[in-house]
């Protein structure tokens, strides 16, 4: 960001402040300078008027020139094009000294004498600022003949550059870094008052040439204005500091709208009045969202995408009759993430650069101060009122405890003071009791987030080096989140898994969807596919992990493996492609090694067995039976896994077609959801001295009723000493017919005594009461 002194200055009074302060205070408050630079016009370069100008009687390219300078006529001989009588023009006078060591003596061209010469910007240390020679106009001052031109400050300028952090939007403009300057030095911002209705306005209104249509969902503001197409050239003042900072566009109405942009933070764009013609008398502009979401400017074409890009044939002609600015605000978040989604789609241009790092959103400053230069440099014509689309954007608020807010800058700063700083910088200060404020931030600074960004703003201003050194002090705050819980708990898991005997195992993502088919899974919508699969065998992305594990298991067996149990962590898609973590087992062949104890002869892996393995490693849960949904599950021992009555997975036997197609031996399998395995810290529960009983209740019940059921029914209205129950057997036989025999074990346990057996009787008779009474059972 380059600024200049004589430009602040419009701004903010520093006739007060030493450059060399100026320039400590900025690098204070966090605004890096990268550069300083002086203009030093020449001495003896003054202020002269062109009298008469005539050809060079020898050289058609040199023109003769009477020039006052003050203290008399001079005759200067000059190659410029533009040079004309009536100017008013830098003279370097005989015995100035120009940049290049050039001194300015008495010469004849072409025999015609010349008593100095008329600069152009560059001869007299200026940046380019036109072709030719420069002509001067009273926006430097009031021109007084004779005048050394080093007298005035808007050419014989300070220019300093300052590093920028890209969250620093609102500094992108010379009012942005005078409210910091103001901040730091406790002067006022000066304020450029609105006058409409002075000379310059019309009394037409803009609806009479202009109108406005837009759509609802617009998420951006917009302010238009109209204005006649009398501007001819630009003023010397706005020229030379447009110069100073490297930018120029193809018309002045541009530069007036960059300038006003560069002052004052607000983004203007000046467009061509006829394209958005609709007939003789008026035009229409357009405002909704283009095919990628951006809000854009339409005529029958688009034109423009706020905050990012418009196409140069939108842009004001020398022959319109009128022209208009457009002033713009859009979220720096939200346009940033649109360009980069749209990424090679959408090509941006210098209004991006400043709309992504955060502009002014007070649109009316911005046209008011563009008003303001053109009612003073031209001569043209502004209909009243403006178009506008205003989304409102609520102001984010703090609240701060002043010991934590000190605590972060390392030393007790008051309160008032603290107040006053904020108050300094714009920030509103809504509420101040005890060690608690309420801060509302202004809209322009899009970087202040958190407590930490305003204690970085207290310690800017009151200074870095006067923060008391301390020696540093490590709080660490609790770290824990909900990725460090799913890495714990997996890894726990995994420790877990092998501890029961089981072994890791990894597979890709992508599997073949015929297999997928063939067993009955669900499989990625054809819209959602891959598009280029990796090989034609892995052409899908997998919706459970059970076909891999079934594919190691089988590979491990035909290597000669009595045994096979393997786990996988990992992630399945549905078929909308929404992502899931599972945690799969497979066990396969015998449940152990050969060994003494089992005489060489081990027997198979069994349904128990496998769900007590997998109850070592997720902690208890019940096996409710269902139905397979796929063709991998034996119809006939498939059970739901269920943990405080929520579902987290299925268990089954591996159906007997597929065991025998794959020449396995008889193989389990169990899928659990991992979000939904419980992982909680340990909490102690209260224990009882007393000593426990386990007592079996043996019913008689129809065949048809599950445990479910019964469990259910001992459920309702459980006597507190009742602390768990399970079946232990089950019996049917011809003599029963249609009935069966379960047997139930309970444990009952008193926290108060230890029971008697007429206690523990009664308590059974309750238990079997609401069996008779629920479900009919009869005691065996």
């Amino acid at each position: 960001m380059i600024v200049t002194r004589s430009w602040l200055n419009e701004w903010i009074d520093l006739g007060k402040i030493e450059t060399e302060k100026l320039l400590e205070t900025l690098n204070k408050i966090g605004l890096e300078v990268a550069e300083y630079k002086k203009i030093d016009i020449p001495e003896k370069v003054v202020i002269g008027k062109v009298l008469e100008c005539k050809k060079h009687p020898d050289a058609d390219k040199l023109s003769v020139c009477q020039v006052d300078i003050g203290s008399a006529v001079r005759q200067i001989v000059c190659g410029a094009k533009n040079i004309k009588e009536g100017q008013f023009v830098p003279v370097a006078t005989i015995g100035a000294l120009l940049p290049g060591n050039f001194k300015i003596k008495h010469a004849k061209l072409r025999g015609v004498e010349s008593d100095g010469m008329i600069c152009s910007s560059t001869e007299i240390g200026l940046p380019k600022i036109e072709e030719g020679i420069l002509v001067l106009d009273e926006s430097i001052g009031r021109l007084e003949i004779g005048r050394e031109l080093r007298e005035y400050p808007i050419l014989n300028d300070e220019i300093i550059e300052i590093e920028l952090t890209a969250n620093r939007g609102d500094c992108l403009s010379i009012c942005g870094i005078a409210r910091e300057l103001s901040a730091a030095f406790d002067l006022p911002v000066k304020s450029f008052e609105e006058e409409f209705l002075q000379k310059g306005e019309l009394q037409i209104g803009i609806g009479r040439v202009l109108h406005m249509k837009h759509e609802n969902n617009i998420d951006a503001s917009l302010m238009y204005k109209v204005y006649s197409n009398d501007v001819e050239s630009l003023p010397l003042k706005i020229k030379a500091r447009l110069s100073i900072i490297e930018e120029s566009f193809k018309s002045p109405i541009e530069d007036f709208a960059f300038y006003a942009t560069y002052s004052t933070g607000v983004i203007l764009r000046s467009y061509c009045y006829e394209i958005f013609k609709k007939d003789e008398k008026s035009a229409q502009i357009e405002i909704k969202r283009d095919e990628m979401g951006f809000t854009s400017v339409y005529d029958s074409k688009k034109v423009s995408m706020v905050g990012v890009n418009q196409i140069e044939e939108s842009k004001p002609l020398k022959k319109d009759e009128y022209f208009i600015i457009e002033a713009s605000y859009i979220d720096p978040e939200t346009v940033s993430k649109k360009v980069f989604e749209a990424k090679e789609k959408v090509e941006t241009d210098w209004v991006y650069y400043r709309s992504s790092r955060g502009s002014e959103p007070n649109l009316a400053f911005g046209l008011d101060y563009l008003c303001s230069l053109f009612k003073k440099y031209t001569a043209l014509k502004i209909f009243a009122g403006t178009h506008e689309i205003i989304t409102e954007v609520s102001p984010k608020i703090i609240n701060i405890n002043l010991e934590n807010l000190n605590s972060l800058i390392g030393q007790e700063i008051d309160k008032n003071r603290i107040v006053k700083i904020l108050q300094k910088l714009q920030f509103e200060v809504t509420k101040a009791e005890n060690d608690n404020l309420v801060v509302k931030i202004p809209l322009f600074r899009h970087d202040i987030e958190n407590e930490q960004d305003i204690a970085e703003e207290i310690v800017r201003l009151v200074g870095i080096d006067n923060i008391e050194a301390k020696p540093f002090k490590l709080e660490e705050k609790n770290r824990i989140n909900d990725a460090y819980k799913e890495f714990k708990k997996r890894k726990e898991l995994r420790q877990r898994a092998v501890a029961a005997g089981f072994y890791e195992t990894v597979n890709y993502v992508f599997t073949n969807r015929d297999i997928l088919k063939k067993y009955g899974f669900e499989t990625i919508k054809p819209e959602k596919e891959l598009i280029n699969p990796i090989t034609n065998e892995l052409n899908t992305l997998r919706t459970t992990l059970a076909t891999g594990l079934l594919e190691q298991a089988r590979n491990n067996m035909n290597f000669g493996k009595k045994s096979v149990r393997l786990f996988e962590t990992g992630t399945v898609f549905d078929s909308d492609r929404n992502e899931k973590i599972f945690l799969s087992f497979i066990f396969s062949g015998f449940k152990e090694n050969d060994s003494v104890s089992n005489l060489g002869k081990p027997e198979f892996i069994d349904f128990a067995t496998f769900a007590n393995r997998i109850s070592s490693i997720i902690g208890d849960f019940e096996l409710i039976e269902t139905k397979p949904d796929n063709l991998l599950a034996h119809p006939y021992q498939c059970a739901k896994v269920v943990v405080d009555s929520d579902e987290v997975g299925v268990i089954y036997k591996l159906h007997l077609s597929i065991q025998k197609e794959l020449e396995l031996p008889p193989t389990y399998i169990c899928e659990l959801f991992f979000d939904k395995i419980p992982f909680e810290l340990k909490e102690a529960k209260k224990y009882s001295k007393f000593q426990p009983s386990f007592k079996d209740l043996s019913v008689v019940i129809d065949k048809n009723i599950t445990f479910k059921e019964v469990k259910e029914a001992i459920k309702e209205e459980l006597p507190e000493e009742v602390r768990r129950f399970y079946p232990i057997d089950i019996y049917e036989s011809e003599e029963l017919g249609e009935k069966k025999s379960l047997t139930v074990r309970f444990l009952i346990q008193s926290d108060e005594k230890t029971l008697e057996e007429s206690e523990i009787s009664e308590i059974l008779e309750k238990i079997l009461d609401k069996l008779k009474a629920k479900i009919g059972a009869e005691l065996r």
